[in-house]
């Protein structure tokens, strides 16, 4: 993974030339909103992806990169809005610089071009989701189920698993559909074998029984059973130079289609179901354009292959984004999708029981054929062809919109013609004399063997259709079940590792806290501790702070668990905004003691949050930079990083005494605090967490000062000669240092707080200075590479210690 050295960025955004040193550490880059610190983040997603992921998404229609990548002022000139990119491979030790331009983004040069370093910038394309910002924790912390799996799956690069669960349901459904088309066309074919046979139930022994009948007319020898291959007719040659005809046959037929009509229940309670469905969608006339896209969109995303549309062409910046765009498509759809499953259904039924009732039609219109003369076999050949018609038309959801008149109306279309012509046909069919014995046995048994065939063959293919239901639906639900496990112990490590974050996080508070993440059927639940009551959704009870914070610390543990080792740079994009001051602390620490091998390249407005990050040892004093305004002509103001005493000897040195003492009061506000937290000073309980300069002050004062004297104590208790030499020698230093800062105090808090700055000059200033500098020594370790403060070391609360990060400042509390 990489971990940037420096970045030089030019003409890009709202910044027109900034070269930033960050020395493959952690960075702070401070300022208030609108001076252009998302500039500096666009263009590190700019130089490793080729994309700007600001542009893209939702709420981005009409943005391009070519268009509003580059600087407002080189709008027609991409080429000028350029990255480069100084950075290191942690895995190898090479450095490179990558460039980039807007005009050719998708091409980056590389200094030395070398595998290494290349692989490694490839690797950082494939992770967008290193930059994160707070609208991106919001898709982890208070996204609907089904979305959250999806973003989740994403950023673990595990969204094919989503792709492929709804092609396998899609599959499953197709083939359950497939498989009760075919037991239709069986049921079918049953009813006709049935009905020419003149049985109740076509049970083997009465099938054979009727049949052994016409075969002892004919002195055949009788059939032993009914199997696939058992022919009926056996032992005598069949007339195939004209349609069998057998009276009885055809009179039971036709009877049974007059039974049928004008009321056929089967038909008219699809149709019904059908209907139904239509109703909700004529009702929002929108939801058919989201069913077009939903097929479309599906064969679409499973077509990905690069970052080109499959189904448009476009040049999408990469295939994580184009595959995200198409699958939020999918998701908007779902609830489309299931009305689209609704009208499929009722329209199969509506299909099934169309043509079971054109079969029968068939039959009856080859009997009509050869015994009328009326045209009634025009009349149901006519009748059948627009039924079939209407079969077609019902295979789309457009085509049964169509529809949508005749099924409301006359969905059977019965012709005027065909009620009395059926009743002529079955009248004549019943005048026509007998067939003799043998004639009608033999037509008898050719019509059950084509029957019998019929039958056989909607049998055979509706027993593929199961076999492939069955397999459809075992690969699918083994595949849920399977990926359901594996993302089980996915998610249950991720949990502890995100319960473990929340907890340093909150431990004043939350320190018991504990999160559940329960995937089933392409969702994932979330659910977290309130207070030891019970498991909530998260926004249920949690404030936006506390949800903050869940979303970082649950992206720290989904990064941990996608890269490992590899996780060795992010970029946190003014993620904990919302986050109270002392949590803030926490968050610091965490990153700190838990990813320190990890630069992180953090963006904020809150000065005491960059000042807190610099007292935990995130950063260091060189590592942040400070922007303090923005111009459309000039882009950032900003300052180099540095101490802020540097600073305030900037403003004294053009005698601008105000920002002086604003800045001086500003930064003590902020120290006094930490220092307050670190040597475990009292103040008065405040709820709004607000205290004054003075009050921290006080507390800290007095609590060094008993925290010198236990530190006498201890050193007497362990007769430690050396020990008490250097406490005697920082009381000394502590009685001139507070006399000091307490002569100088007042000017401080005149300057700020009252209307007389113009009063007070750099000579005056000057002492405040020394004062504030003598005092704040009494509380830094003297180590330059430590620059830390000086802290209290408890254990179950007892103090033991008071010592800085590096031990040089080491006093032991503990007497003997």
């Amino acid at each position: 993974m990489i971990q940037i050295e420096e970045i030089h960025i030019q003409e890009l955004r709202g910044i027109r030339d900034l070269r930033l040193k960050l020395g493959s550490k952690s960075f702070v880059i401070c300022g208030p909103n609108g001076s252009g610190k998302s500039g500096v983040v666009d263009a590190i997603d700019f130089a490793f992806t080729g994309s700007i992921s600001r542009l893209t998404g939702a709420g981005s229609g009409g943005l391009t990169l070519l268009k509003h990548g580059p600087h407002v002022h080189c709008r027609d000139d991409p080429g000028v809005a350029r990255v480069a990119v100084t950075f290191s491979d942690t895995a190898s030790g090479k450095t490179a610089v990558l460039r980039r331009n807007v005009r050719t983004a998708k091409q980056y040069t590389l200094e030395p071009d070398i595998a290494e370093v290349r692989a490694a910038v490839e690797k950082a394309q494939q992770h967008p989701e290193l930059t994160l910002s707070r609208r991106e924790i919001i898709k982890y912390i208070v996204a609907e189920t089904g979305k959250r799996s999806q973003e989740v799956q994403a950023l673990l690069k595990l969204d094919r698993l989503g792709e492929i669960r709804s092609i396998l349901r899609t599959t499953q459904t197709k083939t359950s559909s497939a498989e009760k088309t075919a037991q239709e066309y069986v049921k079918t074919a049953e009813d006709a074998l049935r009905r020419h046979l003149d049985l109740a139930e076509l049970l083997t022994s009465e099938v054979a029984s009727v049949i052994n009948r016409q075969r002892r007319v004919l002195g055949l020898e009788p059939i032993d059973g009914l199997d696939h291959d058992t022919d009926l007719n056996q032992g005598f040659d069949v007339d195939l130079s004209e349609r069998a005809f057998n009276k009885v046959s055809a009179v039971r037929d036709t009877t049974a289609l007059m039974k049928a009509l004008p009321d056929p229940v089967a038909f008219l309670t699809a149709v019904k179901n059908l209907n139904e469905a239509l109703d909700f969608l004529e009702a929002d006339p929108n939801i058919l354009t989201t069913l077009q896209q939903h097929d479309f969109v599906t064969a679409g995303l499973a077509l990905i292959t690069d970052a080109q549309c499959p189904l448009c062409d476009l040049e999408w910046p990469d295939v994580e984004n184009l595959r995200v765009h198409l699958t939020d498509k999918l998701a908007r759809s779902e609830n489309a999708a299931k009305l689209q499953v609704q009208i499929q259904e009722g329209a199969r039924a509506t299909i099934a029981e169309s043509q079971s009732l054109r079969k029968l039609i068939g039959t009856v219109k080859s009997a009509a054929s050869s015994n009328t003369s009326d045209g009634l076999d025009t009349c149901l050949e006519s009748w059948s062809t627009e039924l079939a018609a209407l079969e077609t038309q019902l295979g789309s959801v457009e085509g049964a919109i169509a529809q949508r008149p005749r099924l409301t109306s006359d969905p059977l279309g019965l012709p005027e013609a065909v009620s009395s012509g059926l009743a002529d046909l079955l009248a004549t069919l019943q005048a026509k004399p007998d067939q003799s014995v043998t004639a009608s046995a033999k037509t008898f048994l050719t019509i059950a063997q084509e029957r019998w065939n019929i039958l056989r063959q909607a049998r055979a293919e509706c027993t593929k259709k199961a076999a492939a239901q069955a397999v459809a639906r075992v690969v699918y639900e083994t595949y849920c079940e399977v990926s359901n496990e594996v993302l089980a112990t996915l998610y249950h490590a991720v949990e502890d590792e995100f319960s473990t974050y929340y907890q340093a996080i909150n431990a004043d508070d939350e320190s018991a806290f504990k999160a559940q993440l329960e995937p089933s059927a392409g969702k994932l639940d979330l659910a977290v501790d309130f207070y030891g009551i019970g498991m909530f959704p998260p926004t249920a009870y949690h404030s936006e702070g506390h949800q903050d914070g869940m979303g970082v610390c649950l992206y720290l543990a989904l990064i941990k668990q996608l890269l490992g080792t590899d996780f060795r740079f992010a970029v946190l994009d003014d993620v904990v905004m919302s986050v109270d001051s002392n949590h803030r602390r926490q968050f610091c620490n965490l990153l700190k003691t838990r990813f320190p091998e990890v630069q992180f390249i953090i963006t904020t407005h809150d000065e005491i949050w960059a000042h807190q990050m610099q007292s935990s040892g995130l950063v260091t004093k060189a590592a942040q930079v400070r922007l303090h305004s923005w111009t459309v002509d000039d882009g950032p103001a900003y300052e180099e990083a540095g101490d802020f005493w540097d600073k305030i000897d900037s403003d004294l040195a053009k005698s601008d005494v105000p920002p002086a003492a604003a800045r001086l009061r500003r930064n003590l506000e902020s120290i006094m605090a930490d220092l307050a937290a670190a040597l475990h000073g009292q103040v008065a309980y405040r709820a709004e967490g607000n205290y004054e300069l003075g009050e921290l002050l006080s507390a800290v004062k007095g609590k060094h000062g008993k925290l010198l004297n236990l530190a006498a104590k201890a050193a007497n208790s362990w007769n430690d000669e050396v020990v008490k030499a250097c406490v005697e020698k920082l009381k000394i230093a502590r009685s001139a240092a507070v006399l000091a800062e307490e002569s100088e105090y007042w000017a401080i808090n005149r300057a700020v707080h009252f209307n007389e700055w113009a009063n007070f000059s750099k000579a005056d200033f000057i002492p405040v200075l020394a004062a504030w500098k003598q005092f704040l020594a009494l509380f830094s370790c003297e180590n330059s590479s430590c620059e830390s403060l000086i802290y209290v070391v408890s254990n179950n609360g007892n103090e033991e210690a008071l010592r800085c990060k590096c031990g040089s400042f080491n006093l032991n509390l503990r007497i003997k």
